[in-house]
């Protein structure tokens, strides 16, 4: 924005200076000229004018003078109403750069143009001829580039946030459905499982353990009701030598006889 308003400053000071140049020319050298000096300066300014297209797609000089608290346009426009322009009422909304240029005022300005289009403008008066001069430019043309530069990039914003969340989820899943599978085992596991905790009570002599309503049940009894352990009786050997001396001695001797089938004569 600052640069543009530079460019513009430039350009509408140039071109006032030149406008004032020739008219201090023709003043002194085309006094006889049939509608005076200044018209002289005015119609050379129209036909140097009318070979020159603007700049930019919408950027434009407009030269005016005001008369009878009306903005007479002297130059044809790019925009509207063309190769007859339109003056503006002088209390009217529209032509703010200008109006401030026939003001004896210089500087730039956002404002409304005679379309009543927003533009940035550059205004300067040319004091030769009482005429204010302006260079404008329509202010969409100045956002545009910058409009499209912010549409491109949000864009490729939303190209790589989604480009990164399928990286996210390719990446990922293969290691969620692991730990899904994992906890699903896990679960699973939990579920086959059952412990026994706690301080169990249990009879010194019989080995019956008593649960919380009271009552004693055995011991095998007791714990397969209560986990998924299941119980095969033997017999230990104290408890042999104890309750069945005979077979228990039977299978000492067994256990300590020689083994006639391998002796040799």
């Amino acid at each position: 924005m600052s640069e543009q308003k530079s460019r513009l400053v430039e350009a509408a000071q140039s071109q006032a200076r030149l406008i004032e140049a020739i008219a201090r020319f023709d003043k002194v050298y085309n006094s006889n000229y049939p509608y005076g000096a200044r018209q002289a300066t005015i119609n050379q300014i129209k036909d140097a004018h009318s070979q020159y297209s603007g700049f930019g797609e919408t950027g434009e000089f407009t030269l005016s003078t005001r008369e009878n608290n009306q903005i007479v346009f002297l130059l044809s426009h790019r925009h509207y109403d063309l190769d007859n322009p339109k003056s503006v009422p002088w209390d009217s909304g529209l032509a703010e750069p200008m109006r401030l240029a026939l003001s004896g005022k210089s500087g730039t300005i956002i404002g409304v143009d005679y379309r009543g289009t927003t533009v940035l403008a550059a205004y300067e008066p040319v004091a030769e001829l009482n005429l204010g001069i302006v260079a404008k430019i329509d202010l969409s043309e100045i956002r545009a580039p910058f409009i499209k530069a912010a549409f491109i990039s949000g864009l490729l914003a939303i190209v790589i946030i989604v480009l990164g969340v399928g990286l996210f989820f390719k990446i990922t899943d293969p290691l969620l459905k692991g730990l899904y599978d994992t906890v699903a085992k896990l679960e699973k596991a939990l579920a086959e499982v059952k412990t026994l905790r706690g301080i169990l009570p249990i009879c010194s002599f019989c080995k019956k353990i008593r649960d919380d309503d009271d009552s004693w049940h055995q011991i095998e009894m007791y714990v397969k009701e209560r986990s998924d352990a299941d119980f095969s009786h033997g017999i230990c050997p104290a408890c042999l030598k104890q309750h069945y001396p005979e077979e228990y001695e039977a299978i000492q001797c067994e256990k300590v006889a020689p083994d006639t089938s391998k002796q040799t004569t």
